[in-house]
C-alpha cells in the first residue's frame, strides 16, 4: 500500500518532515484496518510527488534526509523520492543521485525518460550512468532505481511510484499470482480463449471486498483513494510466468508467450475498480523462479521480454546484466524500452540489476532476500 503525498508536504520545494510523519501514521492506520480484516499487508510505502524545475544536489540530499527520517518516526518502510523529469535533471549529476540513493537505503526513485510519446535522450542516458553509478558504489542498489516511461503518478509499485502533488492518497498493488495459479490449475486443461476471462474474474473477487474496505478507511481520514494497480506480483512460491505457462500451454519463452501474454493481460486490464500505474503483466525476471531459469537457459533476454511488454506489461524488470556491459548498452536497453513506450504511449520501466565490476562475471550474486541469483547465460 502506497500513501501519495501531497504537495503542500514540501512547502517551496523543501520537505516538511512532521507532515511527512503525520501521513505515515494514517497510511500505517489504514494498513492495520486490513490487517483486522484478515489481509497480509506486506509493504506501507510513502510517495513524494516529481519535483518541479531543477533539482540541486542539496535539494534531494534534504528531500532524502527528510523522507527517511519520517519513514522512522511514523514507522513506514520505505518512500519513494519520487520521479525526476528532465526538467528536473538540470541541476544534479548521476554521480550525486547515486550517492543519495547509496546513503539513504529506505528511499527509492525513478528518472521520467519518455512521455507525451517522446523520448527524452538525455533522459536516458542520465538514467544509464545512474545506474552505472549505484553499480559502482552499492551492487543492490539498483534494486531502487529504474528508468520510466509514460507512468502516471499515483502508482502504487516503486521504483516508479511519484505523487501528482495534489491531494493525498492511497493506492494499492496485490501479490496475486498465488490466486491466479490456483485457478489455473483447477480449471485443468490449457485454453488461451479462457485466458482472459480466468484473470478477470479472479482479479475482481480480490479487489472488490478490498475496495470496500480501502474506500471508507481513506474517506475518514480526508484521503483519496486512488485505484489498483491489477499487476499480478509473483511471490517466491508462485510463478506468474508458469500462471501463463498453464493457461496458454506453453513453455514462457517459446512460440505462443506473447499470445498468453496478451490474452493475461486483456484480463487485467478489464477488472471492475479504479487502476493505476502499469496495470498489465509484470515479468520481474530474477523475483520469478521461471522466469530467471529461463533466463539463465537463454530462453529469454533483453529483446523478447521487451517484444512480450508490446502487449502486456512494465518492461524490463530485475534484469542481469554483467559487469562488462557497456555504457553504450546500458543506454541502447534503457532507450529502446523508452522507444516502445513512446510508441504506443503505454507506461513500461527499465530497472537494470548491473553486477558491480568485482563481480563474478559466471553468476549473479545479489543479496536481496527476494532476488533469484543465476548463471549468466552461455556460461
Amino acid at each position: 500500500m502506497t500513501l501519495c503525498l501531497p504537495g503542500e508536504a514540501f512547502p517551496g520545494g523543501r520537505a516538511d518532515t512532521a507532515a511527512i510523519g503525520r501521513y505515515g501514521e494514517q497510511a500505517l492506520a489504514i494498513a492495520g484496518e486490513l490487517a483486522a480484516a484478515g489481509y497480509e499487508v506486506q509493504t506501507v510505502r510513502l510517495s513524494a510527488p516529481a519535483p518541479d524545475g531543477p533539482l540541486g544536489p542539496d535539494r534531494l540530499r534534504a528531500r532524502a534526509a527528510a523522507l527517511t527520517e519520517a519513514c522512522r518516526r511514523s514507522g513506514v518502510g520505505s518512500a519513494s523520492l519520487g520521479a525526476l523529469r528532465p526538467s528536473a535533471l538540470a541541476g544534479v549529476t548521476p554521480a550525486e543521485v547515486a550517492e543519495v540513493l547509496v546513503a539513504h537505503p529506505l528511499l527509492f526513485l525513478a528518472v521520467l525518460v519518455a512521455e507525451d510519446g517522446r523520448v527524452d535522450h538525455a533522459a536516458v542516458a542520465f538514467g544509464a550512468a545512474v545506474v552505472r553509478e549505484l553499480a559502482n558504489r552499492d551492487g543492490e542498489a539498483n534494486f531502487r532505481f529504474a528508468a520510466v516511461a509514460h507512468l502516471g503518478p499515483n502508482a502504487p509499485l516503486f521504483p516508479g511510484s511519484y505523487g501528482d502533488g495534489g491531494a493525498a492518497g492511497v493506492s494499492v498493488g496485490l501479490q496475486s499470482a498465488g490466486p491466479l495459479l490456483a485457478r489455473a490449475r483447477a480449471a485443468g486443461e490449457p485454453d488461451p480463449v479462457a485466458a482472459t476471462e480466468l484473470t478477470r474474474s479472479c482479479l475482481d473477487g480480490q479487489l472488490a471486498p478490498l475496495a470496500a474496505l480501502l474506500r471508507p478507511a481513506c474517506e475518514r481520514r480526508g484521503l483519496l483513494f486512488h485505484g489498483f494497480d491489477p499487476s499480478p506480483a509473483c511471490a517466491p512460491d508462485a510463478s506468474i510466468a508458469e500462471f501463463l505457462e498453464a493457461v496458454g500451454g506453453i513453455r514462457f519463452g517459446a512460440p505462443g508467450t506473447v499470445a498468453a501474454c496478451a490474452a493475461v493481460t486483456a484480463g487485467i486490464r478489464s477488472v471492475g475498480q479504479p487502476t493505476v500505474g502499469y496495470a498489465g503483466l509484470m515479468l520481474p525476471v530474477l523475483e520469478d523462479r521461471v522466469l530467471a531459469l529461463a533466463w539463465q537457459e537463454g530462453r529469454i533476454d533483453t529483446d523478447s521480454v521487451l517484444a512480450y511488454s508490446s502487449v502486456c506489461g512494465a518492461g524490463l524488470d530485475t534484469v542481469p546484466l554483467p559487469a562488462t556491459t557497456g555504457d553504450d548498452e546500458l543506454a541502447a536497453v534503457i532507450g529502446d524500452m523508452a522507444a516502445l513506450s513512446a510508441r504506443w504511449e503505454k507506461p513500461l520501466s527499465a530497472r537494470l540489476m548491473l553486477a558491480p565490476p568485482d563481480a563474478d562475471p559466471r553468476r549473479t550474486q545479489f543479496r536481496a532476500e527476494q532476488i533469484i541469483n543465476i548463471e549468466y547465460p552461455g556460461r
